[in-house]
């Protein structure tokens, strides 16, 4: 009689373990599933078009110079010393993927090249058409912080 039991058992055990590989498997891909959507959708919401960033007050302690650079719409800015405008640009991009450069140009053709080093710094260079004065050495700014 011990012995029947113990079969019963034993293909319970046996149909359970089935079951249960079976639902662990479609368990484990839906997991998985969810998990690399949340990923692609996660990366899609921080991707970084946006230059938002570079707005506000920064300061270069090698030209004792601060620029407030202001979004004046989507792609048009200004670049501000003080309350004396620079350059009011529009924004272009750059298409390399590996780049983060932002291009701003003025209507002279004046071309800004910005690339940031971290959250609250950038290297900032002036680039003037050819034939004229202007071009300036790639130099870091700080963001100022309030």
């Amino acid at each position: 009689m011990i012995k029947i039991p113990c079969i019963i058992i034993y293909i319970l055990i046996f149909f359970l373990k089935i079951y249960l590989e079976n639902n662990i498997k479609k368990i484990l891909f839906t997991i998985l599933a969810l998990g690399f959507s949340l990923i692609v959708l996660s990366g899609c919401q921080t991707r970084e078009d946006s230059s938002d960033w570079l707005q506000g007050d920064w300061y270069s302690k090698d030209w004792n110079v601060t620029y407030t650079i202001i979004k004046q719409d989507e792609n048009d800015w200004e670049i501000r010393d003080g309350e004396h405008p620079i350059a009011k640009c529009s924004q272009e991009y750059i298409d390399d993927k590996d780049s983060k450069e932002i291009l701003l140009i003025d209507k002279k053709g004046i071309e800004f090249h910005i690339t940031p080093i971290d959250k609250s710094h950038i290297k900032f260079q002036q680039v003037s058409k050819d034939g004229t004065l202007g071009t300036t050495d790639a130099v870091e700014f700080v963001k100022k912080q309030y």
